[in-house]
Formats: C-alpha cells, sequence, structure tokens
C-alpha cells in the first residue's frame, strides 16, 4: 500500500504566473495548478517529511522565485481501535460481559 500523505498548502504563495487557466470540451473554464511532492532530505522541525512545490518546466523558471509553496508528512492514523494482534492476544470474552447475548454463536 502506498504512502498516504497529509499536509497543506500556502495559497499565497503560489505565483499567479504558474496558475493556468484551461478550457474544457465543454467550454467551462477551470484553474489548473500542476505540483510536485518531493521527499525532502532531512525532516523538518515540525517532522515535514516531504514538500510540494509548482516548479515549472527549467526554461519557464524565474531567478529569485521560491516555487516550493507546502509541506506534507506520513499519515498516522490515531484512533483507538486494537490492532488484529491486539484482539489475537485478547483472552476469550465471557458471555455475561457484553451487551447482547452470545448463547447459540459457534465457539
Amino acid at each position: 500500500m502506498a504512502e498516504l500523505l497529509f499536509g497543506s498548502i500556502c495559497l499565497s504563495d503560489i505565483p499567479r504566473d504558474q496558475i493556468k487557466e484551461v478550457t474544457l470540451k465543454s467550454g467551462e473554464k477551470k484553474k489548473y495548478l500542476n505540483v510536485k511532492i518531493k521527499e525532502r532530505k532531512e525532516p523538518s522541525k515540525y517532522g515535514d517529511t516531504h514538500f510540494i512545490s509548482c516548479e515549472p518546466k527549467k526554461e519557464e523558471r524565474k531567478e529569485g522565485v521560491n516555487y516550493i509553496i507546502g509541506s506534507a508528512k506520513a499519515w498516522v492514523q490515531q484512533n483507538n481501535q486494537p490492532t488484529t494482534d491486539d484482539i489475537a492476544n485478547a483472552p476469550a470474552a465471557q458471555d455475561d460481559d457484553l451487551p447482547f447475548d452470545l448463547r447459540g454463536v459457534a465457539a
């Protein structure tokens, strides 16, 4: 399974010339921004492991323009659900401990 990332993009930092208006076959106009998500060499002080940029083609880049517009890190699901190992290693449930009757359920 591919690593799931989450992060944010600073909309104010997007160079306006990188937002392209595309006319669809239906005639509707939509605005698009090509982005690249790349792994950082070292995690940031906030734990970000990736950065998001809107780098244009080499010939379109402008001197002094920062094309990095955001950051991301691995999504870690944080919930209180037990893992399959937790369940496998737990003791068998007693009928009187449950909010429903297990009589008739195969063991």
